[in-house]
């Protein structure tokens, strides 16, 4: 991954111009949806940083939809969500192209009832359970 360090620098500086400008260089690249994994990586590892709404390094990994990025997503929150992945999975669980929906929802699920996981982060997931189950 030629630019992970460039990556690395623009979304930890929360420098948005940057990391669009470096993302564009990413997707030039053959290994591009290797850096879907390492900016969830990122986000798993600084939970505080303010990604965007929902921000260049979302809108990257997103054009992996149905490309393999909803899996990859799934292992991020399930080893460790944050507000912004638990977001994140609540996009994809209202595409309307999304398969296997149910798995989805019930990660949502068992991250609100795991007592491991932060009140705040238990909460945010009850939060998209809820307008879930209400739509």
């Amino acid at each position: 991954m030629k630019y992970s360090e460039e990556v690395r620098k623009a979304i930890l500086c929360e420098d948005f111009y940057e990391t669009n400008e470096v993302l564009a260089k990413v997707r030039e690249e053959d290994d591009s949806f290797e850096y879907v994994s390492f900016i969830l990586r990122l986000m798993e590892e600084n939970p505080n940083l303010d990604f965007g709404v929902p921000g260049p390094a979302v809108h990257f990994v997103e054009k992996f939809f149905q490309k393999g990025y909803e899996e990859l997503l799934l292992e991020s929150v399930n080893r460790r969500p944050t507000i912004h992945t638990l977001w994140m999975l609540n996009r994809i669980i209202n595409s309307p192209a999304l398969k296997d929906k149910e798995k989805y929802l019930s990660a949502l699920e068992s991250i609100s009832e795991n007592e491991n996981e932060s009140d705040l982060v238990r909460e945010e997931a009850r939060k998209f359970l809820s307008f879930q189950n209400n739509k």
